[in-house]
């Protein structure tokens, strides 16, 4: 009888391994980095790059940002050629980032600020891991 407990107790301990694997491995992450601004006013070099980190399950579909301040949830969005990503924040602020597969990159705010539209976009590139 001990022997049927401990060899359940062990295949259950290989399940739960197979498992946190799979669930491991159906993550996907990209990490971009944004050197480049553009305003209504110009387009000028950024002082300091930028960078965005996106979750994506594969299985779920779920995806997530990762940014100096917090994370996220995001809608993701299959392109032809890429995808995009769409967040809007607490304040009903619409923020895209949109990756195409050579990974090459744009991030845009539309954001409203003490009652004036303050557009901007950043551009950049994206690695996959």
């Amino acid at each position: 009888l001990h022997t049927i407990f401990m060899k359940a107790f062990i295949f259950r301990i290989i399940i739960l391994f197979i498992v946190s694997q799979n669930a491991h491995s159906a993550l996907t992450t990209i990490t971009c980095d944004y050197d480049t601004f553009a305003s209504v006013q110009q387009v000028e070099p950024t002082t300091e790059i930028m960078q965005l980190t996106f979750t994506v399950d594969t299985e779920t579909s779920e995806a997530k940002v990762i940014r100096k301040n917090g994370i996220s949830d995001v809608d993701l969005y299959p392109t032809g050629g890429g995808f995009t990503f769409v967040e809007v924040n607490e304040r009903g602020n619409v923020l895209t980032t949109t990756v195409d597969i050579h990974g090459k990159s744009a991030h845009s705010r539309n954001t409203i600020l003490d009652s004036e539209l303050i557009p901007s976009q950043f551009y950049g590139s994206c690695d996959y891991n």
